[in-house]
């Protein structure tokens, strides 16, 4: 498990001051690529590397509690075991008291850059996704 920490800011609300359906996802990515970048995988040096692409073919998001602007959230990063060609991610956003408020579900595909056809997974990449077990 990797844990990120953030705060809900004003852009991220909407005008009642709540958190907007989307950022939910900003969030999660952010907590996504603070964990590479933790396993010396930065998405800046994977993107211009220019051999692999990782898209989200599949995202799912529950909401269970409301978040407003200044609120402390936990991001917990776990992983399923990754297939050859992908992996899915599981996050579950904390409030400051430690109570599940959301909860976000992505599914990661490897793809050549040039062929856009599935490729496995790097080596490097397969054993940081399996860290987060």
């Amino acid at each position: 498990m990797f844990t990120y920490k953030t705060t809900v800011r004003l852009f991220d609300t909407d005008a009642a001051g709540l958190l907007f359906f989307g950022n939910h996802f900003r969030i999660i990515h952010a907590a996504y690529e603070a964990y590479l970048e933790s396993k010396g995988l930065g998405m800046g040096d994977i993107i211009r590397g220019g051999r692999l692409l990782l898209p989200i073919i599949h995202a799912e998001a529950d909401y269970y509690e409301p978040m407003f602007v200044g609120d402390k959230l936990t991001v917990e990063l776990t992983a399923e075991e990754p297939t050859t060609h992908s992996y899915s991610l599981n996050f579950a956003l904390k409030n400051g008291e430690g109570r599940k408020v959301g909860a976000v579900r992505t599914v990661h595909v490897c793809l050549d850059n040039k062929t856009r056809e599935k490729t496995p997974l790097p080596e490097k990449l397969r054993e940081a996704i399996r860290a987060l077990g």
